[in-house]
């Protein structure tokens, strides 16, 4: 595992293949999930970086992430020292891939994703926390080498969805606090329940009763509705 870590970081044909395979309405939200697992070890992120994410959600908006990339350059121009630095060009690669997407004219360099996963590894070594590594590493290979994705864009698209369900009950759910602390498959099994709520439209409300009742009933903590619904606008708005 640490070869083939060292080889993303340093071999580019890697980062192009990594990104080739995956389907172009997907890479946007493939490049922000990269983007995001840095979201929690970072004592407060840029203001243009987090207005990056909505855009990324919204592919209507993917056009206005020419600007941002502009804005995210414009940052890291006025606070020269910001650390980690490696995390702003990885902001600012996330913001090109996103509106390459787009379709729209002068697009950036076609192969600005190439250098996601090497840049996001290099970002990490910043914080030097093995779980972070991991987490990184995880997301920069959830499509991997299986060209199944790229053929089916569906499968893709629940795929990245359900990935995203599940990194929202890991560190934004967590009901019995042990995310940096436990295993990272400790909340995963209920991961299903709450994508198949999702994918069939269910409301807010019955997202959070259904973590909710997940918290009492089967956890058996007591439970907080309040965060709960906090943490399905979350899923809603995925």
């Amino acid at each position: 595992m640490k070869t083939e870590q060292y080889d993303i970081k340093t071999n580019i044909k890697i980062g192009q293949e990594i990104f080739d395979n995956i389907p172009n309405e997907i890479k946007p939200g493939w490049a922000g999930l990269v983007l995001s697992r840095f979201d929690q070890y970072l004592k407060a992120i840029p203001t243009s970086i987090l207005e990056l994410y909505p855009i990324i959600d919204d592919e209507d908006r993917w056009k206005e992430a020419y600007e941002q990339f502009t804005k995210i350059r414009r940052f890291g121009l006025e606070n020269k020292n910001y650390e980690p630095e490696n995390y702003l060009r990885l902001a600012e690669l996330v913001a090109k891939v996103t509106y390459n997407a787009s379709g729209q004219s002068a697009p950036f360099d076609s192969d600005s994703g190439y250098y996601i996963a090497s840049l996001a590894l290099k970002a990490t070594e910043y914080f030097d926390d093995n779980r972070l590594e991991e987490e990184v590493k995880s997301a920069i290979l959830l499509f991997g080498r299986n060209k199944y994705f790229m053929d089916n864009f569906t499968a893709a698209k629940d795929f990245l969805l359900y990935k995203k369900i599940d990194n929202i009950l890991w560190f934004n759910w967590d009901p019995i606090g042990i995310n940096e602390i436990a295993p990272r498959d400790e909340y995963q099994s209920y991961t299903p329940t709450i994508f198949k709520l999702k994918t069939n439209g269910a409301n807010r409300e019955t997202i959070a009763k259904a973590l909710h009742e997940i918290e009492t009933a089967t956890i058996g903590v007591v439970g907080d509705i309040d965060h709960c619904r906090q943490v399905a606008d979350k899923i809603i708005y995925l």
